[in-house]
């Protein structure tokens, strides 16, 4: 028994060191930007983190953790699965713009490690894969998604988790579950390539008719469990599912450029070259070569799958007409698993490799992503729609009504006259940490004559927020001005 426990312990040991540089360059990352999130210290900005840090504590709080929640009604555009993780990390006696924040990092840096994992099953080479990992980690996009609440992260850390364990039925499952219940039907992709990939290896008689079922199987049990969560959806909200996640979420959002999310057929091409530059550049020669080597080398195929996994997927992301940058954000690990990849013909030249590794690096931080540009750059900062909802929070608001901004409210006509909005666009207004900062029930309103009624209409205590610019609209004294910014007033009936 000693024996097997000091053997145990000595395989520990050997693991740390036999990865200690990794192990070095996660722990300095993770510092480095839990340092950036605490010294900022800024409140959630519009839209993603106040909407995800708000369901998340509605979801906390109508104990609903199976279903978002928004403004005490089911949001069900979206799986359950991310808010429902912050809910339960701000209830952490902490700043949850804090908590939430390195939450969201602890999930990043696990998704390096799992980057590192599928780099040493590729390559068999620990320089490389480590290389892969420092360019995906301080890809502008990725960094930034990194000390902010976001829905990609867990979709990343399933689809890794689920390639790399793929053949072990149990962890295949609970990773896809993850990957879908984040990100709905997206979240199927990996099945599906394993699917195309066994199809292939049956039709080129690489596989029997038996090894070829047993595969189907797998997949089957792995999507089965994982579509649990739709169906039931669908057994309780039946049509109001299918319009609000399938056509509005998916369906829409493929076919149109929703909400203002416009771009040309080519914005995920730029994007990715405005993240990778020249690395582009090894990374399409690895990509041209790993395709040759698929066909031609039928004893690496799997491993070859295994690195060019994800390419498919930024193919079909620019098939779709709504363009959002970070929506590139799953593939980044994929390019920088590719840029990475042509050292494997030094590895077997370990110092060389390694010199060329560090020379990359160098280039890397000088040319692609200068550190500090990224050190320097702050994603959010304390607004005065954020101040004004601390006073209507402050001043125990029972309701607040929200009259959105005049270029909001005409946008949204022109949207809606175009049918590029969907069920939820009025839910949100052009500032969603409103409701989260001042924390009671919040409807935003999109046209004066509305707001006017409302205004009239309020009962004790019930507020509403103006921007000054339309503060001529308001003719009765039915409310109070109680609070002021440079920007907004808020209203309160007594």
């Amino acid at each position: 028994m000693k024996l097997s426990t000091s053997n145990m312990k000595k395989r520990r040991s050997n693991v740390f060191l036999n990865h200690l540089p990794f192990i070095i360059f996660l722990a300095g990352f993770f510092f480095l930007v839990t340092y950036l999130i605490v010294k900022r210290n800024v409140p959630f900005y519009d839209w993603d983190e106040s909407i995800y840090a708000q369901v998340g504590r509605e979801m906390m709080r109508s104990k609903s953790f199976f279903v978002p929640m928004w403004q005490g009604r089911p949001w069900l555009d979206k799986p359950p699965v991310p808010s429902l993780f912050y809910g339960i990390v701000e209830l952490l006696p902490f700043a949850q713009e804090i908590t939430t924040r390195i939450a969201t990092l602890i999930l990043s840096s696990i998704t390096l490690i799992f980057l590192y994992i599928l780099g040493l099953k590729v390559t068999k080479s620990k320089t490389i894969s480590l290389l892969s990992v420092i360019i995906t980690a301080f890809l502008p996009i990725y960094f930034q998604r990194s000390q902010a609440l976001n829905v990609d992260v867990f979709l990343l850390m399933g689809w890794l988790g689920y390639v790399i364990w793929y053949k072990n039925l149990f962890a295949s499952v609970c990773f896809l579950l993850l990957a879908t219940l984040s990100k709905s039907l997206l979240g199927f992709f990996p099945p599906v390539m394993f699917l195309g990939y066994h199809l292939f290896e049956y039709a080129t008689k690489e596989i029997g008719k038996k090894q070829f079922i047993s595969h189907l199987k797998r997949l089957g049990i792995q999507v089965g469990i994982s579509s649990i969560w739709f169906i039931g959806m669908l057994l309780v909200y039946r049509y109001d599912f299918i319009q609000y996640h399938f056509i509005d979420s998916h369906f829409k959002r493929v076919t149109a450029s929703i909400e203002q999310h416009f771009g040309q057929r080519t914005f995920y091409v730029t994007v990715l070259i405005d993240q990778f530059k020249l690395l582009l550049v090894p990374a399409f020669l690895s990509l041209g070569y790993l395709t040759y080597s698929f066909f031609k080398e039928k004893s690496k195929r799997y491993l070859t799958l295994l690195a060019v996994f994800f390419v498919p997927w930024f193919v079909f992301l620019n098939l779709t007409k709504t363009k959002i940058e970070w929506y590139i954000y799953p593939v980044l690990p994929q390019f920088a698993l590719l840029a990475s990849y042509p050292l494997i013909f030094l590895k077997k030249k370990t110092n060389l490799l390694i010199v060329a590794g560090i020379l990359i690096g160098i280039f890397y931080f000088r040319t692609i992503t200068p550190i500090n540009s990224l050190l320097t750059q702050s994603f959010s900062s304390l607004e005065d729609h954020q101040l004004i909802a601390v006073d209507a929070k402050k001043n125990r608001c029972s309701r607040l009504f929200v009259l959105v901004g005049q270029d909001t409210r005409t946008s949204y006509k022109t949207l809606k006259s175009m049918d590029l909005v969907i069920s939820t666009t009025t839910w949100w207004g052009n500032h969603p940490s409103i409701a989260y900062y001042a924390d009671v029930n919040t409807t935003y309103l999109y046209s004066t004559n509305e707001a006017l009624f409302r205004l009239k209409t309020l009962s004790k205590y019930e507020c509403m927020i103006w921007e000054k610019n339309d503060e001529k609209f308001i003719n009765e004294k039915t409310a109070y001005q109680i609070s002021e910014n440079k920007t907004y007033l808020l209203l309160q009936a007594r």
